[in-house]
């Protein structure tokens, strides 16, 4: 894939993640749930199809920001600050990938002053299918 198509991909899954809650969830899709963790009243999910995943949080106040940081192996972590919508959720699309690698550990956390959680889960690239 060239440089300039990576950009756009990315780009495109930026926008993704960055719907509101009214989209189309991938629950809604079918995809399978990957990990579940819970702290009180916060909780996250993690679904996906095997090569995207969704990470969601309930749980947060009305506009409330927090800090959400990802990191899958050695690469330079995601470190964002967030805002949780009209109903106190957050949620974004991840597409693990690693040059080399075949798979790896991604760790999710979410922490605001109301709602602090956190899970794993394991991914593994796809094979490549030949028709």
């Amino acid at each position: 894939m060239t440089r300039s198509l990576r950009l756009v991909v990315l780009a495109g899954l930026m926008a993704v993640g960055s719907a509101g809650a009214g989209a189309v969830t991938p629950v809604d899709a079918g995809w399978d749930e990957i990990a579940r963790s819970s702290n009180g009243d916060c909780e996250m999910v993690v679904t996906g199809n095997g090569r995207f995943y969704r990470i969601a949080v309930s749980g947060l106040g009305v506009g409330e920001g927090a800090r959400y940081r990802l990191s899958n192996g050695d690469m330079k972590p995601i470190d964002w600050q967030v805002r949780a919508d009209s109903s106190g959720r957050f949620a974004r699309y991840y597409v693990p990938f690693r040059a080399l690698r075949q798979g790896g550990e991604v760790d999710v956390t979410l922490a605001g002053s109301s709602c602090s959680v956190g899970a794993s889960f394991a991914w593994q690239r796809a094979g490549i299918i030949v028709h």
